[in-house]
């Protein structure tokens, strides 16, 4: 029998053996497809123009230490946007600027986009109200309608509001718990054993106690992996700061204007690549540092403990 069971097994191996083949090729094929731009974006913000239009695929000619490393810093401190500030006039945003910009942006909203649906799922999921289930209803509901069309009365509302063009008005418009991250948050909450409650409600402790102290830092993984991924998406966002803060460029701002440019200096491809890796470096480096973060907690919407 065992026999018998060892020879079906190498058989059924042989056969799925093309297939595996196939799957192997097929994903290796797409990681290429994948890095090959990094790869040639990296090389080409290291060279000249002349030497871009000599060598389009390759790296730069020469060692190392002879490739055009000043590009980045060329972008980095002579690249500017230029705004319109009411009673300033025009005004040159430069690199660094833009960098606080964006680190204001995407830190401030990340905190803020995660706390929120974070506090939100947690009432729901310990407090089993009929308005509970009505959130519920309207978060899964507002993420099936699609809502289009919808940029021209909420940059009114902004403006009415004293919102517009400020940074702390961002802050408080990313303050919403409507989303994927709301279930994450509700489906990790509701995994967690009573008796942890129980036992804090037996001791005394209030509320709020119970929230900062037992439900917050049971939770403390899929806070991180959602906050790191809020913070990626807004620090690559650069229409929402291009429409509703236009006297404040961030970096994904300043590149999208440094890849429109058509005069000058910057207008040519080594120093637009060097633009995009200004912007793509710092991710690199939270993805290589968190990568087991992103993978170990989060997958397709659900929780991995």
């Amino acid at each position: 029998m065992t026999t018998v069971t060892l020879h079906k097994s190498k058989a059924a191996k042989e056969r799925r053996s093309p297939l595996y083949i196939v799957i192997f090729v097929v994903l290796a094929v797409y990681i290429l497809s994948m890095a090959f731009p990094l790869f040639w974006g990296v090389s080409t913000s290291l060279k000249s123009q002349a030497e871009f239009r000599q060598n389009v695929l390759w790296l730069p000619h020469g060692a190392p230490w002879t490739w055009k490393w000043e590009n980045y810093v060329k972008v980095a401190f002579g690249f500017y946007e230029n705004v319109t500030i009411v009673g300033v006039g025009r005004k040159r945003i430069y690199f660094p600027q833009m960098l606080l910009n964006t680190l204001l942006y995407a830190g401030g909203s990340a905190v803020l986009a995660t706390l929120c649906p974070c506090i939100v799922a947690y009432l729901t999921a310990r407090f089993r109200y009929k308005f509970s289930k009505f959130i519920n209803a309207l978060v899964i509901a507002l993420m099936v309608i699609p809502i289009v069309g919808s940029a021209p009365a909420e940059m009114q509302m902004l403006k009415a509001l004293g919102l517009y063009d400020h940074m702390w008005g961002m802050w408080i418009c990313k303050f919403s718990f409507l989303g994927m991250y709301y279930l994450i948050f509700y489906a990790a909450f509701n995994s967690l054993a009573n008796d942890f409650f129980d036992a804090a409600y037996v001791d005394g402790a209030s509320e709020m106690r119970v929230l900062l102290c037992i439900a917050l830092p049971m939770v403390r993984n899929v806070i991180g992996t959602v906050l790191l991924i809020k913070f990626i998406d807004f620090w690559n966002d650069y229409q929402t700061p291009l429409l509703y803060m236009p006297s404040l460029p961030v970096l994904a701002r300043g590149v999208f204007r440094l890849s429109q440019d058509m005069q000058g200096e910057f207008s040519t491809v080594p120093f637009r690549m060097a633009g995009c890796m200004l912007l793509a470096i710092p991710i690199l480096i939270l993805f290589i540092i968190f990568k087991n973060r992103l993978m170990n907690n989060l997958s397709m919407g659900g929780i991995k403990e």
